[in-house]
Order: structure tokens, then C-alpha cells, then sequence
């Protein structure tokens, strides 16, 4: 179990949220933090499954059944409370939304109706689809093989990205298909990991303050050079942050049990519970968001004021958070 990663998981999930509240200079991280699910997703699954052996419909059940239940509770959730503002459509995109299908459509409407951030579980749910037939492909390829196809694709992305039209773009980042790619690509680096443990792991266990201060300024530096390079935008940054977030993994994976300063801060109690509850901290920020801005704004006297929502995090983070909590209890006892 490495615990570390799961709290990596939740800080940069409050990032994404904090970025949506909005504030713009948090950009660069959120798009490493959507970037880290992906990578993370395949990391684990190739270390602890490196051969999906049970049948496809065994595979699937219990992670599809976690992220439909969670989805749908909180898209009702969303949908009683705009039907007294007069916001719930009705029209083909609820049925495509409500399972998960509407990131293939490339309408905007689609891709991004009801719950927005609801296209990362369509990308999702594609990655735990296809990884018992890419386990079984991939276990017969050698590691240069398996890196081999990993850059091919790291260069097909930049490239298709690079070339089509901003419209075309802006559907292609939400894409399912598209996301696969770096869960293929956190697939060969969990590959890769048992390897590097034996040829590496003691030295940087023994080293693991040092370690964890090189990865930390390496994605920082990253941070900061990516919002310097607006010629990035072509590709959308997105696989830019494919090394970085591998960075952070690897660190996690490597020196699990010897965690540095770093490690030892993300293995505490407020770290790892907010990494339990990270999916649901996720999906809720729209909604938490939309009952701030529609019913307590109304109420606090500054409805229809834009300027307020700029600087609602103080309020509307808390209220994500204990949303956040209750709806993950519900869950753990929906699923029992």
C-alpha cells in the first residue's frame, strides 16, 4: 500500500478544485494534478495486477459500480438543485451523462454538461476497460518494447494535438481515448519500478531526504517554466507533465516505508484522509460551487456580484470538503 500516493492524489485534487474557484495561477498544477490520476491509475494497476487474469466482467464490476454510484449521487444532487433555478435540461445529453458516454461527443455541450468534471470518469472508466487486454499485451513485450510504444505514444499526442484546430483541441483534452494514452504510459513506469527497486532502492532509501527535495524542485521548476512557454498551448501542456508526475510515483513507490520529510508530511492523518476522499472532493467542487453561487450568495446579499466568486474558497472549500466526507460514507455503506 503506498499511502504517499494517494495523498499526492487528494493535495492536488484541492489544487484542481482551487484552481475552479478560479485562481488562475494555480493552472499549471491543476493540469499536472489531472495528469498524476491518469499516470498514477496504470502505475498501481501494473504493480499490483501485472496480468488481469479473471474474466473482463469480474474486472469491472466493482470499479464501475464505485464510480457510477458516486456519480449518480451527486448528480441528483446537482439536478434538484438547479430545478428551482430553472438550470436542469432535460434533453438527450442527462441520459449520455448519466452514463457516462458524453466526453465521445464532440459538442461542448456534451463533453461538459451537467457536472463538468464528469468526462474524467468517462476516461476513466475506458482505462479500467481496456487493461486486462492491455496487461496480457504488454506482459509478453520486453521493458525496451514497452518504453518503445510509451514515447510513440507520448510523441503521437503532441503531435495530433499540435496540428488540429483549437476547437478540435479543446474536445481531444477531455477525450477518453486520448487520457488512455498516459495511463498506458503509468502502465510501463509501474512495469519498470521492480526493476529500478533492485538496481536503486537502497541507495535512494538512504537518501531519501535528498531524494524527495530533488523531485519537489523538479516539478516546481516545471510549474514555473511550463506557464512561462505559451507555445505549450498547442499541445495543450498536457503531456508535458507526463515526467513529472512519473517523478512523483517512482519517489512514492521506491521509498515507501522510508519516506523523507516530505513523505512523512504526506502520511499524516489530514494528508491520507484527504486522499480517501479524493474522487468525491472531485466531483463535488461543481456542485458545492453552484449551491454557494445560486442559494447562500442570494442569501448573503452579493448574488450576481462575479468579483465574490473570485475569492468564495474559503467558504466553498470547507463546504466541498464535509460534502465531500458524508458522501463517502454514503458510498462505503451503499457498496456493502
Amino acid at each position: 500500500m503506498y499511502k504517499t500516493l494517494s495523498s499526492w492524489r487528494g493535495l492536488l485534487v484541492v489544487v484542481i478544485v482551487l484552481y475552479h474557484t478560479p485562481i488562475l495561477e494555480l493552472c499549471e498544477a491543476a493540469h499536472m494534478g489531472v495528469s498524476l490520476c491518469f499516470v498514477m491509475s496504470g502505475a498501481l494497476l501494473a504493480m499490483r495486477h501485472p496480468r488481469a487474469e479473471c474474466s473482463w466482467w469480474q474486472w469491472m464490476w466493482p470499479r464501475a459500480r464505485r464510480i457510477y454510484l458516486i456519480h449518480w449521487l451527486v448528480l441528483a444532487l446537482l439536478l434538484i438543485m438547479q430545478w428551482p433555478m430553472g438550470h436542469c435540461v432535460t434533453d438527450w445529453t442527462l441520459p449520455a451523462n448519466a452514463l457516462l458516454v458524453q466526453a465521445w461527443v464532440p459538442v461542448r455541450d456534451s463533453y461538459l454538461s451537467f457536472n463538468k468534471p464528469t468526462w474524467f470518469l468517462c476516461a476513466l472508466l475506458l482505462c479500467y476497460a481496456c487493461y486486462p487486454l492491455l496487461s496480457r499485451l504488454m506482459s509478453s513485450l520486453s521493458m525496451k518494447c514497452k518504453w518503445m510504444i510509451a514515447v510513440s505514444i507520448l510523441v503521437a499526442h503532441c503531435v495530433v494535438l499540435g496540428v488540429v484546430s483549437q476547437h478540435i483541441r479543446d474536445w481531444l483534452v477531455d477525450m477518453p481515448l486520448t487520457r488512455l494514452g498516459e495511463f498506458v504510459w503509468g502502465m510501463v513506469v509501474g512495469a519498470s519500478l521492480p526493476s529500478l527497486d533492485k538496481r536503486l532502492g537502497d541507495w535512494l532509501r538512504a537518501r531519501a531526504h535528498a531524494v524527495e527535495a530533488a523531485v519537489v524542485a523538479f516539478v516546481l521548476a516545471v510549474i514555473i517554466a511550463v506557464g512561462r512557454m505559451p507555445w505549450l498551448d498547442c499541445c495543450e501542456d498536457i503531456a508535458v507533465w507526463w515526467l513529472p508526475v512519473s517523478c512523483i510515483v517512482a519517489m512514492s513507490v521506491l521509498l515507501n516505508g522510508s519516506e523523507g520529510l516530505v513523505g512523512r508530511l504526506m502520511l499524516t492523518w489530514p494528508m491520507r484522509w484527504l486522499g480517501s476522499i479524493n474522487l468525491e472532493v472531485y466531483l463535488l467542487a461543481l456542485p458545492v460551487t453552484y449551491f454557494y453561487s445560486h442559494y447562500l450568495a442570494a442569501v448573503a446579499g452579493h448574488f450576481g456580484h462575479p468579483e465574490f466568486y473570485g475569492i468564495s474558497w474559503p467558504i466553498t472549500l470547507p463546504l466541498i470538503l464535509i460534502a465531500a466526507s458524508i458522501l463517502h460514507y454514503l458510498t462505503k455503506k451503499f457498496s456493502k
